[in-house]
């Protein structure tokens, strides 16, 4: 078992063969077929694939493609970021100004994940041709295409989708630091990484060294006391970004907004990236940034989650095993 672990890279699936482990159902491998695995528990077998979250999908791979789920979601009256396609900085100038798009921008692959090709907070047409340039550097084709959307100004939520119930939502925080006043930036990541799984740490890498920069900051700066120092724009779990439990707080109103586009997507499990000032809202006021067919939950599972969490393992795996206790 600890050998199939530390195959397993997908943060969910790795917490889902753990917790099956725990929960006394066998996990079978297949020398001749290593992506294949059988759970089984009292009589039951259920074949998965590694590294894929055990649950129904109909339809789920065209949510790669943003540009579609946006449509989509569109058509039935659920709101997504303003913006246009475009395959080079030259194309995309006429669609942004045909759009009215208006300032801060942001750019990402058509088809990507874990912010590969992402430039935020865009406020030039100087700053655009460098985040089209950037992109350029991280595409996966000559003809890889781009959203250029307006950025939605609010908070980030992930919404974990389950049978047509939101099973969890967290609030999805940049990787940062909070000064005491007595404690040096490098110090302070060192004691928050002791707090995180390996793989979750806050990473002082070329990004974050050239904020700390920005910020007028060195690593051997002390924080004023309830300083909040953000490290970097994206809200990879991987890159160190916080998730705060906000289930109970999000709004019926939202909820049914995810559970609707989940259904729309042809999906029966889902991670909704989704942007609002208020979870609470009951009014108008959120955009869905993108659908995740099969999402990474550590997020909302102890010990990355902050607060009580959800434990998404074991649903999946009384969904799997109605016997389960």
């Amino acid at each position: 078992m600890l050998k199939l672990l530390s195959e397993i890279k997908h943060g969910g699936f790795h917490s889902l063969i753990k917790r099956a482990d725990e929960l006394h159902i066998t996990v079978k491998t297949f020398t001749a077929e290593p992506k294949l695995l059988e759970l089984k528990y009292k009589g039951k077998s259920v074949f998965i694939r590694k590294g894929q979250t055990p649950v129904l999908r109909r339809m789920g791979n065209f949510t790669r493609n943003k540009q579609f789920t946006k449509f989509l979601l569109n058509t039935i009256g659920i709101k997504t970021p303003v913006g246009i396609l475009a395959t080079s900085y030259r194309e995309a100038l006429p669609l942004i100004r045909k759009a009215q798009l208006s300032y801060p921008l942001i750019i990402k692959p058509l088809d990507g994940s874990l912010a590969r090709g992402v430039s935020w907070n865009i406020q030039s047409l100087s700053e655009l041709k460098t985040a089209v340039l950037f992109f350029e550097k991280t595409k996966s084709s000559e003809k890889s295409k781009f959203l250029v959307e307006e950025m939605y100004v609010g908070d980030e939520f992930r919404v974990l989708v389950f049978n047509d119930t939101v099973v969890s939502c967290v609030k999805k925080v940049p990787a940062t630091i909070i000064g005491d006043g007595q404690t040096t930036i490098q110090e302070l990541v060192k004691t928050f990484n002791k707090t995180r799984n390996k793989g979750f740490e806050i990473k002082l890498d070329e990004t974050a060294l050239a904020t700390i920069a920005q910020n007028k900051f060195t690593l051997k700066s002390i924080l004023p006391k309830d300083y909040v120092l953000k490290l970097r724009n994206n809200l990879n779990m991987s890159d160190g970004g916080r998730s705060i439990e906000c289930t109970k707080q999000m709004s019926d109103y939202l909820k049914k907004v995810c559970i609707k586009a989940t259904a729309a997507a042809g999906l029966t499990y889902s991670g909704l990236d989704l942007m609002t000032n208020n979870i609470g809202t009951k009014k108008n006021d959120y955009v869905i940034l993108e659908i995740n067919p099969n999402p990474f939950y550590n997020m909302h599972e102890k010990p990355l989650v902050e607060g009580k969490g959800v434990d998404v393992s074991k649903k999946i795996l009384q969904h799997l095993f109605p016997g389960l206790k």
